[in-house]
């Protein structure tokens, strides 16, 4: 079902198609104090909402601004947030969890309240003066934010925005992948992100609230505020297939995201599977390691059982894919065939 809804969104856009509710200027009045309060004071106009496509010449809404009405709590929007006292899901203590569901200006705000209310802060000095650092910066939070919302995947049903605090970083998931992007895996150049709209409505709302860009995805102000931090402090994303994370290193957390952290992985069994599948896929998820490097980290010789048995076995059954380093063969896990625990 999930993959059939992405195929459907590949080839229509959600939020404009026409809706069976009637438009009524007193329903938004939470868009209206939102677009307010990022435009300093000015009022939302009629005439901007219909030229946007919020509705049509019958007053009959389209599904996009049905997300943006006072009283709506469906499935659509809805959000989890959660806290991990570690560095990952599978194996640490969950601290909180909290699901919320209601209109997308509400979202935005709830998200940005969850993380506020549990992000660590710390005091630097600088020439005899102290300064004051949050986790994560006010800007690059909130464009994160918007980002995921402007982008998600409003056609796949029995998924939700993810926010995940760790003791490291701040993850922040959409359902789908870049509307008509490539691909991407992991990249810290976000920058060079180039991504079409897949919410021309949604976006447009946006746009006229002050708090998206009219063009590009935001992306280019978070590295703007996480600019001259080391290496272990540079905000990165991951795209698969029905999803993309955005990565917010915790600038109070000193060590930073380290890159060698293993995470932990579901996935259906892989046929004629070994006792080594799980420690492959795991270690091969955010880089290309070499055959040398798998067989270090498993404890096992470089043999033609692990080459044969274990890595070519994976790469016939597509869960990872097979490439070089220089002459020296490596392996890559399929983002598409696994998900994050």
């Amino acid at each position: 079902m999930v993959k059939d809804e992405s195929i459907k969104s590949k080839n229509a856009q959600y939020d404009i198609l026409t809706s069976d509710k009637i438009y009524e200027a007193s329903h938004f009045k939470d868009l209206k104090t939102f677009y307010s309060t990022h435009n300093n004071g000015k009022e939302l106009k009629e005439k901007a909402l219909q030229s946007m496509g919020f509705y049509d010449e019958n007053n009959m809404l389209a599904n996009g601004a049905v997300l943006f009405q006072d009283d709506y709590q469906g499935k659509k929007t809805e959000i989890k947030c959660s806290v991990f006292s570690g560095f990952n899901k599978g194996s640490e203590k969950i601290i909180t969890i909290n699901r919320y569901n209601g209109n997308i200006t509400s979202s935005i705000n709830y998200m940005m309240d969850f993380v506020n209310q549990r992000m660590n802060h710390s005091l630097i000095k600088l020439d005899n003066v102290r300064k004051n650092i949050d986790a994560y910066p006010q800007r690059a939070l909130f464009e994160g934010i918007v980002n995921a919302i402007a982008h998600r995947d409003y056609f796949l049903d029995g998924t939700q925005i993810q926010v995940d605090m760790f003791k490291d970083r701040l993850e922040i998931s959409s359902p789908g992948s870049f509307y008509r992007g490539e691909k991407i895996g992991k990249t810290y150049d976000l920058s060079g992100i180039i991504s079409k709209r897949r919410n021309e409505l949604i976006s447009s709302v946006l746009v006229s609230c002050n708090v998206m860009e009219a063009a590009g995805t935001g992306f280019d102000k978070i590295m703007e505020e996480y600019q001259g931090v080391d290496e272990a402090h540079r905000p990165y994303i991951y795209s698969t297939s029905d999803h993309f994370t955005l990565v917010l290193p915790d600038l109070t957390y000193s060590e930073g995201v380290e890159d060698n952290k293993i995470p932990h992985l579901e996935y259906v069994p892989v046929a004629n599977g070994t006792k080594y599948d799980d420690a492959v896929l795991s270690f091969c998820y955010y880089q290309a390691r070499k055959v040398s490097e798998i067989a270090e980290y498993l404890g096992v010789s470089d043999s033609s059982y692990l080459r044969k048995q274990v890595l070519e076995n994976l790469a016939r059954e597509n869960y990872v894919t097979k490439g070089k380093i220089g002459r020296a063969a490596c392996y890559r896990t399929n983002m598409d065939m696994v998900e994050l625990k």
